[in-house]
Parts: structure tokens; sequence; C-alpha cells
């Protein structure tokens, strides 16, 4: 099973969100989950790598041809997509996936949630995806889809676009359920 992984590739990510991304990364494989990713070597999906690779895992990487030309590209991955515009880069990191998980992340990785909400909400996909809002990362979003729910703006509850979990664990469980 294909599990697609957002999340920052910043080199000043906080320790605590690689924290988590390392714990994915192990819970993951543990369960039997091949990883994908967006192929940096940094932040959340470098952390996750380390941590996927480190417990015998393969790691799939796509990366936007600019990043990988900069640079900036994981040296241990099982298999590196290359794309050339961010529309690409989201369609394979999708292609054939059985889940996904947002870890924390900057605005390429808002994109990546909120187009994924999108097309769960037009029923163009119905993967299971969750968020993990560590220390309170995704709050901001949260309210945004509370809010968007109260005024009557979603075609249906919130947890229908993506589920938020406090913890790897927990994501991991909110998958398996469904």
């Amino acid at each position: 099973m294909i599990l697609t992984v957002y999340g920052s590739s910043s080199p000043r990510t906080p320790s605590r969100y690689l924290a988590a991304a390392a714990e994915l990364g192990r819970l993951a494989t543990a369960a039997g989950w091949r990883v994908r990713t967006g192929a940096g070597k940094d932040g959340c999906m470098g952390a996750l790598a380390d941590a996927v690779i480190a417990a015998g895992g393969p790691v799939d990487g796509v990366i936007l041809r600019l990043f990988l030309d900069q640079g900036l590209a994981h040296g241990g991955l099982a298999s590196l997509a290359i794309a050339d515009d961010m529309r690409s880069r989201k369609r394979l990191l999708l292609e054939g996936a059985d889940a996904a998980i947002a870890l924390p992340g900057g605005p390429g990785t808002w994109e990546e949630l909120w187009e994924l909400a999108v097309q769960r909400q037009i029923g163009a996909t119905r993967i299971p995806f969750v968020a993990i809002d560590v220390d309170g990362c995704y709050a901001p979003f949260r309210a945004m889809l509370d809010r968007a729910e109260r005024d009557g703006l979603l075609y249906g509850p919130p947890h229908e676009l993506l589920s938020f979990a406090d913890s790897p664990t927990e994501a991991l469980d909110l998958l398996r359920c469904g």
C-alpha cells in the first residue's frame, strides 16, 4: 500500500516537527506502507525518508526539476520521479496512492493539503487523508474549516475533506479506520 506524505522541506524546520516525521516514518514502515514523498533531503521530508530507510523500508520521491538541479534531493530514495511543475508533481505524488498524510509544512504543503481536500470534496478521490496537527500547527486550518461549515460553504462536514490527528500513531489509526 502506498502512503503519500506531504511536509516541509526547509532546513529550519523545528525539531518537534522533525521528530513527528521520523516517528511517522518508523510506524508507517512497521505497518507495511510504501512511502512516497516530495524527495527533499531536509525538513520533514528528509526526516521521514531517513527514518523509513533506517527501518528498512523504501521511499519513492517526486521532485521538481528546479529542486533537483539545486541539489535538494534526498540521496537514499528507492526511486525518484522528476516533475517540471507543481501541477505535475502533485499528480505524480497521488498517482496510485492508497492514503495521504500531511505533516507540518509551509505554502507548498498547504497547497497540497487544500488540493487534496478539494479533490475529496468533489469526489475525484476518496483516499483517506489526515493532517498531523503537531503542536497546533494546523489549528488555523481547522478553524477555517469549522467556519466554512458554520457559514454553509461546505458540501458536507469538514471530516469528509480531511481528518486531523495529534500524533503519527493517531494518524495511522485513522487511516486504518478508513
